[in-house]
């Protein structure tokens, strides 16, 4: 294999790689949104179980 040839292939590996890596992270950012999106809907559809000042919702009881 001649040099020209070599130089080549490692330009081309290299910006194959380039372009994975790109794909990549914008694959990990449209997954983070998406993650935030659910945790924001999480916290609307759960309603909130014990009031701010905490009295009067729950009784703890034994037999």
């Amino acid at each position: 294999m001649d040099i020209g040839a070599m130089s080549m292939e490692m330009s081309l590996a290299r910006v194959q790689q380039s372009a994975g890596i790109s794909v990549a992270k914008k694959a990990m950012d449209s997954q983070e949104v998406a993650a935030e999106g659910l945790l924001k809907m999480a916290e609307t559809a759960i309603p909130r179980q014990i009031p701010e000042n905490g009295i009067g919702l729950l009784v703890d009881t034994r037999a």
